[in-house]
């Protein structure tokens, strides 16, 4: 019999997205770091194609996704809270938040459209240029990826491209994280192979200015009001004509992390405000991490895009932000449980009524 002053906390992690390896990664840093005085943990896996399963948090997570005991229906397990560690479609972008809200399931981090609008790199770039038009944006467009099978629609693609950025540019899905199906093009052969690439993950496409630019990103705690805290700024160090993929960041570990970012402190103060102002203007809570593109040649400090649930191994930029903040590793966990859960009662004290 479990002790009722504890919360029972469900872990989801998995996903049916191609960042399901990186959430196993994250979530097994989340299980192992929640106050077992105050949380009772539970492990909820979500499989590649969509089942659910439960095991003992303790478990092997990719063990607990492929022979754990089904889940029918979340509510069945009785959470008092959950906390969704997914990346990516699925999970990050406002679907799972849109099931926990139906089920009226307290859950940690931003809330649906925050999530949706987050994830999608085209609304979120439209929606910042709209409500804060001073905070800096690379030149950018969008594609239909339905429309480019056709080589007289992917010709005129291409030349729009070409006629609005120059080249190195980048495609990406507009709709994915971890750099996953991001290409570097230096001429219109790449461009085209890499338009082709990015369609095959999603059917909208964002194309970005390339700058001669450093890594730099600031993790944000809390649900928008004054006691929002933003962290330092810290920067992704890479070896010489290294850009930010998959590879770089998952698989070939070349990447180092300087915290705090050696950069002046008035430009500090300008990154804190316009993650701030980036988190607000999305409507984001709990967490989200705020990476930008400061270009070598010109000074500018280009916003990239936001992560409303970024990496989280204990080794991962977000948390070792806000460490170097002076909140470690399971004091983060219990911070973000409270910021669900005060969230939840916010929203239930909302009027449903006429």
């Amino acid at each position: 019999m479990r002790a009722m002053s504890r919360t029972r906390l469900a872990v989801l992690f998995g996903g049916m997205s191609s960042e399901h390896e990186v959430s196993l990664r994250s979530a097994r840093s989340v299980l192992d770091a929640v106050d077992p005085e105050r949380f009772e943990a539970i492990a909820v896996g979500i499989a590649r194609d969509g089942t659910w399963r439960t095991g003992p948090a303790s478990e092997d997570l990719a063990t607990i996704v492929r022979d754990g005991e089904p889940v029918a229906d979340l509510r069945r397990l009785e959470p008092g809270l959950v906390f969704p560690v997914l990346h990516g479609p699925n999970g990050e972008d406002g679907t799972i938040q849109g099931l926990l809200e139906l089920y009226r399931l307290p859950y940690v981090g931003s809330g649906v459209l925050a999530s949706a609008t987050s994830m999608d790199k085209a609304v979120q770039k439209h929606l910042i240029a709209r409500i804060a038009p001073d905070i800096p944006q690379v030149p950018w467009l969008s594609l239909d990826a339905r429309t480019l099978g056709d080589p007289a629609v992917r010709a005129e693609a291409v030349e729009a491209i070409e006629a609005q950025l120059e080249y190195p540019c980048f495609t990406k899905p507009a709709n994915l994280g971890s750099s996953v199906g991001v290409c570097k093009c230096n001429d219109r052969t790449q461009l085209e192979a890499a338009l082709a690439e990015a369609g095959t993950f999603d059917t909208k496409l964002v194309v970005e200015q390339g700058v001669n630019a450093r890594e730099i990103e600031l993790a944000v705690l809390g649900n928008g009001g004054p006691e929002t805290v933003v962290s330092t700024p810290g920067e992704i160090i890479l070896p010489p004509d290294t850009w930010y993929d998959y590879e770089t960041k998952y698989v070939n570990d070349v990447a180092t992390y300087a915290i705090p970012a050696d950069i002046p402190s008035d430009l500090v103060q300008t990154l804190q405000r316009d993650a701030k102002r980036a988190f607000v203007a999305l409507g984001c809570s709990g967490l989200a991490r705020i990476d930008f593109l400061l270009d070598r040649d010109s000074g500018v400090a280009y916003l990239n895009e936001p992560n409303t649930m970024p990496g989280f191994t204990s080794i991962s930029m977000y948390p070792k932000l806000m460490e170097h903040s002076g909140v470690d590793y399971r004091s983060l966990v219990s911070t973000l449980c409270d910021l669900g859960l005060q969230r939840h009662r916010e929203r239930a004290g909302l009027r449903d009524d006429r």
